[in-house]
Formats: structure tokens, C-alpha cells, sequence
């Protein structure tokens, strides 16, 4: 499965999650994963240095009741880690 933002959800930041322990920013391109973890992948800000190709891992306290993006960006992360 994989989602892509819309550009509905981009205008809403919908696409924008913020890691405060890390400092980053992530701008989500798409999610793609199963119930049990998944991956969301875009471009990163972190300080002020910008990375176009970045992914994070999570993986969800709950499973989702539909994969959506917002049912999926709506459930808090158990764990996350960075793809490279």
C-alpha cells in the first residue's frame, strides 16, 4: 500500500510531521507500510539544512481501523527510526 499526499492535504501541512527530540521536520511525499509499520518518505529540514530523499520508520501503538493517511498520522508512534 502506498498513499500520497494530496495537494489538498500539502496546503493543510497535513504532510508536515515534527519530531521535537530530534529537531527535524519531515515533509511527506507518501506513506507506504501495512497495519503493523510503516514508512513516510520526503524531504527533511533539520536546523536549517535541507535533505530531499529522507525516510522514517514507525510503527504504530494501534492498528488502524482504515489505512488512510489521516487515520494513520492520527495513531501515536510506538517507535520510529531513520531509513538510509
Amino acid at each position: 500500500m502506498k498513499l500520497y499526499f494530496t495537494e489538498e492535504q500539502k496546503n493543510a501541512d497535513k504532510h508536515r510531521i515534527f519530531l521535537e527530540e530530534e529537531d527535524l521536520t519531515l515533509e511527506g511525499e507518501y506513506i507506504e507500510g501495512n497495519r503493523e509499520e510503516y514508512r513516510i518518505s520526503g524531504a527533511a529540514i533539520i536546523g536549517e539544512e535541507r535533505y530531499p530523499e529522507f525516510t522514517i520508520a514507525f510503527g504504530l501503538e494501534k492498528e488502524v481501523k482504515e489505512e488512510t493517511i489521516e487515520d494513520i498520522l492520527a495513531e501515536e508512534w510506538d517507535w520510529y527510526d531513520f531509513i538510509f
